[in-house]
């Protein structure tokens, strides 16, 4: 999608000459056609995160629809949302505070969702090391649930999860999902955004939810233009 200044200064929210002044010092992505400045919206969202460029919803909502909808994970995480200081002294209290937050239809036994996810981490921890567990249901098909979502909880300090390379938890990535198919590929996207050494910096700094979807909707882009350069354009629902 090719957007022009004025949409810039909308997107932004600044003012033209802090557009013409980007654009001059610090270098953002942009063609002159026509004696006219055209941006592309995922070059835009690289640009503004590597630049701390407060970023609105507008951008977001943007980057999403560059993706065609394949952004799974950045959808996922935007619904879930992101959560800080999040309490508990071991694994079930803190997964008992991140259940809480879920965004759970009102009919949800929550208390229910918290035996689930508890009896799942007893048949296998889901720290997958450096830190981060990703806690999910065994069955998600269960959940009668429009959307799939991960919420992503920063814990208050770090918690054991019995992880692997004996590393205490301190980042949550709490995945439900309306069936296996989908948690599966939430599952898939989210290990391909964990691998990505910027995404990782921004999880180690707590950055906000505005950032860290950026982030995935960028990394989710590249995993789309990687696939449709070597003739295996995703399908709808594919990862």
């Amino acid at each position: 999608m090719q957007i022009s200044v004025l949409d810039i200064m909308k997107i932004f929210q600044a003012e033209e000459k802090t557009i013409y002044g980007w654009i001059a010092k610090k270098q953002m992505p942009c063609a002159k056609i026509n004696e006219q400045y055209r941006f592309n919206t995922i070059e835009l969202l690289e640009w503004a995160l590597e630049n701390r460029i407060k970023l609105t919803a507008d951008i977001l909502a943007l980057g999403e629809r560059e993706l065609e909808k394949s952004g799974v994970l950045g959808d996922a995480l935007k619904i879930g949302g992101v959560y800080y200081d999040v309490n508990g002294k071991n694994r079930e209290e803190v997964l008992k505070n991140a259940v809480d937050l879920l965004p759970l239809p009102a009919a949800v036994d929550k208390k229910l969702i918290l035996e689930m996810f508890l009896a799942r981490e007893s048949m296998e921890s889901t720290a997958v090391g450096n830190g981060i567990a990703l806690p999910h249901l065994r069955n998600p098909v269960i959940l009668n649930i429009d959307k799939p979502f991960v919420a992503l909880c920063f814990l208050k300090s770090p918690v054991d999860f019995n992880a692997f390379d004996h590393q205490p938890v301190s980042v949550l990535f709490v995945l439900v999902s309306p069936s296996i198919k989908t948690h599966l590929l939430l599952l898939s996207r989210l290990s391909f955004c964990l691998q990505d050494a910027g995404f990782q910096r921004r999880i180690r700094a707590q950055d906000s939810k505005e950032e860290l979807t950026a982030e995935v909707i960028v990394i989710e882009s590249r995993l789309i233009l990687q696939r449709k350069a070597n003739g295996k354009t995703p399908k709808k629902g594919g990862a």
